[in-house]
């Protein structure tokens, strides 16, 4: 059996590794340059993930649902909760103050899942102190439940879902 020059197994090592490295970033690079969303606010791959899981019983397992009105109030005008409608989707989310003002850089909005994603940075730029304002959101066919996290500057949460279907 023939053994290897110790010098030239770790230069044999460091090769491979930069050539896994090389291949690595070229996949991120791939990845990311196909993952854009496109201007989706939920893109259509997103939507086919699984849903939440359903207890026995037929009841969804709310793991990291906590209901809560202690900081300003969510008022979801559009779409409507339980709701249907074609695509785009309009979106009209008024945040009303109640102890302290609206920390816009609080709000953080997922989609609800099997396992949960974050969309907040999608629509960052169509939110202010007083809510969420979206015309045409592309968001494809199917029923989607969002759930809309703000806070005030006194640290006081809200928390609300909205359920809705899109034909």
């Amino acid at each position: 059996m023939t053994q290897m020059n110790p010098r030239a197994s770790v230069s044999m090592r460091m090769r491979v590794a930069g050539v896994v490295l090389s291949i690595g970033l070229v996949c991120v690079g791939a990845v990311e340059a196909t993952s854009s969303t496109d201007e989706w606010l939920i893109t259509p791959q997103e939507a086919a993930l699984a849903p939440r899981a359903e207890a026995p019983g037929g009841t969804l397992l709310d793991v990291g649902k906590q209901e809560s009105n202690l900081g300003p109030t969510i008022e979801i005008l559009k779409p409507d909760a339980g709701g249907k409608g074609e695509g785009p989707v309009e979106i009209q989310i008024n945040f009303v103050p109640k102890t302290g003002a609206v920390d816009v850089s609080s709000l953080k909005v997922t989609v609800v899942k099997l396992f949960p994603f974050d969309i907040t940075d999608r629509l960052r730029d169509y939110a202010t102190a007083e809510g969420i304002q979206i015309k045409g959101a592309k968001i494809p066919a199917g029923k989607h439940i969002v759930r809309i996290s703000v806070a005030d500057t006194q640290g006081a949460r809200s928390i609300k879902e909205i359920e809705f279907e899109v034909l």
